[in-house]
């Protein structure tokens, strides 16, 4: 049954998540800026671990999702945008799974075991398989999609909070109240 919030559960998995992501693409773009050496493998293997946190993340929080409080669409929303909103959300999650995923691949195809910031090596199993470039590359493509599906949902956000006043980005804030 529809509420007017996401479940206390759902707020905490989402936050947790973004600080990740966020920490996550911060982190990749530190390590571009280094040069090789212990504080590069440190910033990339941390990158590595923020990652594999969001896939495990992943599973809790569409559980979260399908079995708590789900608020309804927006007050007076026409229904393509509550297709962009599905669909806007289907691509984020789709996001949270390619991309550790294939941040894992990129691993496990380098030309040494991947050190994870010195807490575990992952074997370099598919060093020989030639993937390491395209899987590589589609860490990259895929990073750049959710930057680009970030900003929609963001903006999204912010068209809910400044623009319709219509309580639906408060769902999501902890401690908001939903009513606009």
């Amino acid at each position: 049954m529809p509420g007017q919030r996401y479940s206390i559960l759902s707020i905490l998995l989402h936050w947790t998540m973004a600080l990740a992501i966020a920490l996550a693409w911060g982190g990749a773009q530190l390590a571009e800026a280094l040069g090789r050496g212990p504080t590069k493998s440190l910033v990339v293997g941390s990158h590595a671990l923020l990652g594999l946190a969001v896939l495990a993340l992943l599973l809790p929080r569409l559980l979260a999702r399908w079995l708590g409080t789900v608020p309804g669409p927006a007050p007076g929303a026409p229904a393509w945008e509550q297709r962009l909103a599905t669909a806007a959300h289907l691509l984020l999650y789709a996001l949270m799974l390619a991309l550790p995923l294939s941040g894992l691949l990129t691993a496990l195809t380098g030309r040494a075991p991947f050190d994870l910031a010195g807490l575990a090596t992952l074997p370099n199993s598919l060093a020989g398989t030639g993937l390491r470039g395209l899987v590589k590359e589609a860490h990259e493509v895929l990073a750049n999609l959710m930057l680009g599906a970030i900003a929609l949902h963001v903006g999204a956000v912010a068209w809910h909070a400044i623009v319709r006043r219509d309580g639906v980005a408060a769902r999501m804030m902890p401690g908001a109240s939903p009513s606009a």
